[in-house]
């Protein structure tokens, strides 16, 4: 599994888009409903002010079946962030977080 650059973000993907104008929400809150109906913790990170809006307004829809299975689908085998590289320097161990 390798690390994800910013061009493979999922926020450019023509499903997600999709998805997005169905809703009437931006591509982030569908990806954030998302992860948020499948049961994931999510910690958004932003700065600006109408985005931290935008990010807790993902609790006034719900995703379709489809939905969830066409975002399901965008798997690449790539992660933004990997604990195991970050936790060897701080905490002095590996914690590898791959199934």
């Amino acid at each position: 599994m390798g690390a994800a650059t910013r061009a493979d973000s999922c926020l450019e993907e023509p499903a997600v888009k999709a998805i997005a104008e169905a809703h009437g929400r931006t591509p982030a809150q569908v990806v954030l409903r998302w992860a948020v109906q499948r049961g994931t913790a999510v910690v958004p990170k932003s700065a600006n002010p109408e985005r931290m809006r935008q990010n807790l307004d993902v609790f006034g829809f719900a995703l379709t079946p489809g939905d969830m299975a066409a975002i399901d689908a965008l798997n690449r085998d790539r992660r933004f962030n990997d604990p195991g590289a970050f936790c060897e320097e701080a905490f002095g161990t590996f914690f590898p977080i791959y199934d």
